[in-house]
């Protein structure tokens, strides 16, 4: 997965808000280990501060036919592969679109 694409941070985001646009310094990929770009959400509060991302091999965990049902007791080992990367969540700008309450239209001054 390429984070360096709106489906890639769409794909680690995505659950807590809305992908906007990616960052210009994340465009030019001069620096690899840190990712920006613009989330939409209805509460800041909803953003992690610290994110655990999982990355499996490309096609690992597909089955091609399932035949019944696992038995309940069945230890299941995790898929080969699978790199752990934990990421670091900070909020650089906010910005609140909530519209405004609307105003009394007297102000309380004689003509």
């Amino acid at each position: 997965m390429q984070f360096w694409s709106l489906e890639g941070a769409d794909e680690a985001f995505g659950d807590f808000g809305r992908i906007d646009r990616l960052d210009s310094r994340t465009l030019e990929r001069g620096h690899t280990k840190t990712f920006a770009c613009w989330l939409w959400t209805w509460n800041v509060a909803h953003i992690p501060t610290t994110r655990a991302l999982w990355v499996l091999k490309r096609g690992a965990g597909r089955v091609d036919e399932i035949i019944g049902y696992s038995p309940p007791d069945r230890r299941i080992p995790p898929p080969p592969g699978v790199r752990r990367y934990d990421m670091l969540i900070h909020v650089d700008r906010m910005e609140d679109w909530t519209p405004l309450s609307p105003r009394s239209s007297h102000s309380g001054q004689s003509g």
